[in-house]
């Protein structure tokens, strides 16, 4: 058992980012299925491991909190963690945030909390960074603005924006946001938002 533990334990850790699903292991035909999940249970508990959710295992300590985060929800990094990740902001947030469809839910792993953001149809507008699924630059000032309590004060919002504005075709994409998804009598932030960013923008 001590030689199986370790050939598991290896896999896991040679895994891309050290994330590996269930399906992939009983792949190396290592053992049956039966032995592979309480080898799995085992090392779980032992801490070595951390089950991120069914059939989806991480090394201890975790690698890169954002892929791991996107291994236990299926969605793409958004809010206050993709302005991290577009370097609109220095600090790393506390809660790692990943809009999805309909999920919405909260796990804690460690000093690691992951959080589901259900945004149904808004659920879209998003890029591949360094192999992370992020919302765009124009998708995350949306987000932010659609659902302030996931994101950075206002004021500092703004400020990121107005540091690194939106290009042209990036503005574009953030009002065929609005224009989609928000109702004419509601669409008074976004487009005072707007207007303070292309302000500031003519002064830089």
């Amino acid at each position: 058992m001590a030689k199986l533990i370790d050939q598991v334990m290896n896999a896991i850790q040679n895994a891309p980012n050290g994330i590996i699903t269930l399906d992939l292991l009983k792949s190396l035909k290592l053992c049956d299925s039966f032995t592979l999940k309480t080898t799995l249970s085992r090392l779980s508990k032992s801490g070595r491991i951390i089950r991120l959710k069914r059939g989806t295992y991480s090394v201890n300590p975790i690698e890169n909190a954002f892929i791991a985060a996107q291994a236990t929800f299926s969605g793409y990094i958004g809010f206050s963690s993709a302005l991290y990740l577009h370097m609109l902001i220095a600090e790393m947030p506390f809660s790692i945030t990943v809009v999805t469809v309909n999920e919405s839910k909260l796990k804690k792993f460690g000093s690691y909390e992951f959080r589901a953001v259900a945004l149904k149809n808004k659920a879209v507008g998003f890029e591949k960074k360094d192999c992370i699924a992020v919302s765009t630059r124009a998708k995350t000032l949306f987000d932010c603005l659609y659902l302030e309590k996931y994101s950075i004060e206002e004021e500092k919002l703004i400020e990121a924006y107005q540091m690194k504005p939106l290009t042209p075709q990036e503005m574009r994409e953030f009002d065929m946001y609005i224009n989609k998804f928000i109702v004419p009598s509601k669409r008074k932030k976004f487009n005072e938002a707007k207007i303070k960013i292309k302000a500031m923008t003519r002064k830089i």
